[in-house]
């Protein structure tokens, strides 16, 4: 393994002294080689697990044990997906930040999350340089962030790279009121964009480029960029740190346009795992994830302290106002008797209602697990609103068939009449259930994981999706893809007993389930629960 990293070294500094870029000259130079190991520790996707941050910063403490040359950053994604973040949009997450003591931050797609003006406040309330390349002012064509920062450690200089995806769902977030764009994220020209700076940092004096990347490594529709086509398409990155696919990449090499290797690495989201880059004194990169869930990595006790003291202030801070409602949303009935996972509830209405209403998809469901307090009439304060859906998932969108619809409902009923976590709350979507047949929806025995629907009579009929443009019900079509928003956990291969782990996620993630429900309320609803929700509307008859 030592020889192949010394040989792509070589040939690294083969494509330096011999590619050259068309667009902008500079004249390479060989690298010089870091008198100490120098330690980039970095997170992507932490989405407010404040958990996570003391031992991060007990990680960097033992790093600096061993060498002088460590710093840490961040690939995006910090300020939203937690109830941190929602009650104070992102300040109280920028505040713990600045007590870590970051030294880079690239932009993800959801410090958006709470606006164009609030992203703005975060970013420059942040203590480390925040970096976005392909960000643009289209009124001005100026960047509003440096697209890179360079770190000298010792005599060696190391350029820090900022890229944020370009998917829609984030331009969308750069219009003003009449929906006119302010800014692009630069699809049309992304690559040669990238190239640019990266030759801009080796001018100035770079040594090695590290590219902070918010891309993702899925393929991605209509032309956005991910992580793998960066590096395919450019040269002079050494390394690329990614996020916003939540993918686990320890350490992987993709050949860059000149068919030289480039590192790649990322480490999942929710603190995961903290990742650690290394560029050897050797010249050679390698990285490694830390898995700090195991308990084998203590927290640092200041920082924990900070986190403990943070997290009951925000608690204390939640108990204001936020809306109202005129009646009653409940997952009991009248007896006192939990519905929501076992039929329809008006609560279970109204939140797949704002999942679908916030990402536009065809159809919504949230497992009757996931909903899990009352909201009564009159002031609802966001504390209320939070201990809804309390475990701070992502919603996110993806694909399946009509088909695969089909069996997901099987699924979601296959319990009745007792209750189960898996049944399914939904919007867009109306269906009949008979519970009196057998169920065929077959489950391992041993994994209870969800496996097939056997050959026989179906409990759920008449399965028709709403048509976003007319306002019709429509039968369900087998061969037809429908989008579907849910939770991340429920597309994840175990989550919910694998119940939508046939969907073909789309790698958006709109934002934590109190964001989303606060969202539907405050925008939507105009602040009010009306009478709309009195009763559950109708979506799953039984028969």
């Amino acid at each position: 393994m030592k020889t192949k990293r010394i040989l792509m070294v070589v040939l690294a500094a083969c494509s330096l002294m011999f590619g050259g870029c068309a667009d902008d000259h500079f004249e390479p130079q060989l690298p010089d080689l870091p008198t100490q190991p120098i330690v980039v520790l970095f997170d992507n996707d932490v989405h407010c697990a404040v958990d996570g941050y003391p031992m991060l910063v007990s990680l960097r403490n033992e790093s600096l044990s061993r060498t002088s040359y460590v710093s840490t950053v961040s690939c995006g994604d910090f300020a939203s997906g937690g109830l941190v973040g929602a009650i104070s949009k992102g300040e109280q997450i920028v505040r713990l930040m600045n007590y870590v003591g970051y030294d880079v931050v690239a932009l993800g797609n959801h410090e958006l999350d709470y606006g164009m003006q609030q992203m703005f406040a975060l970013t420059k309330a942040l203590e480390a340089p925040v970096l976005c390349a392909n960000l643009k002012n289209l009124q001005t064509n100026a960047h509003p962030y440096p697209a890179y920062h360079i770190i000298r450690y010792g005599d060696v200089d190391v350029a820090y790279l900022g890229l944020t995806t370009t998917t829609s769902g984030t331009v969308a977030s750069l219009s003003d009121e009449q929906g006119h764009p302010l800014y692009s994220f630069m699809r049309e020209t992304f690559y040669d964009n990238a190239q640019h700076f990266i030759n801009e940092a080796r001018k100035e004096g770079a040594d090695y480029v590290v590219a902070l990347a918010h891309l993702g490594d899925s393929p991605k529709t209509g032309g956005h960029s991910n992580s793998l086509e960066l590096i395919r398409n450019t040269t002079g990155l050494d390394a690329v740190i990614d996020g916003h696919d939540h993918h686990v990449i320890e350490e992987q090499f993709v050949s860059n346009k000149e068919g030289h290797p480039v590192l790649l690495t990322s480490s999942g989201s929710g603190f995961q795992y903290v990742g650690r880059l290394t560029i050897n004194t050797d010249g050679t990169l390698d990285a490694s994830l830390v898995d700090i869930s195991n308990g084998e990595v203590a927290a640092d006790s200041d920082c924990q302290q900070f986190v403990e003291h943070l997290k009951e202030e925000v608690s204390s801070q939640g108990n204001f106002v936020i809306g109202s409602s005129e009646v009653d949303l409940t997952i009991y009935d009248a007896a006192g008797k939990r519905i929501v996972r076992k039929q329809e509830s008006n609560l279970g209405d109204f939140c797949t209602d704002a999942l679908r209403a916030f990402t536009g998809a065809d159809i919504a469901m949230i497992n009757g697990g996931g909903i899990r307090a009352d909201i009564k009439r009159g002031e609802i304060l966001f504390n209320d609103l939070y201990n809804v859906m309390p475990f701070g998932d992502m919603i996110a969108t993806g694909t399946l068939t009509g088909a695969q619809l089909l069996d997901v409902l099987e699924f979601a009923v296959s319990a009745l009449p007792a209750e189960a976590g898996t049944f399914m709350q939904v919007s867009g979507l109306r269906f009949k259930v008979n519970a009196n047949i057998p169920s065929p929806a077959v489950k391992h025995e041993e994994t209870g994981m969800f496996s097939h629907v056997s050959t026989g009579e179906r409990r759920v009929s008449q399965v028709e999706v709403l048509d976003k443009q007319s306002g019709e019900w429509r039968a369900v079509e087998n061969a037809r893809q429908y989008t579907v928003a849910t939770l991340d956990y429920l597309i994840l291969e175990q989550g919910g007993s694998g119940i939508l782990s046939c969907v073909q996620p789309d790698s958006t993630y709109y934002g934590a389930e109190i964001e989303i429900l606060r969202h539907y309320l405050e925008t939507n609803l105009g602040g009010t629960i009306g009478t709309e929700y009195a009763e559950p509307q109708g979506r799953i008859i039984y028969q």
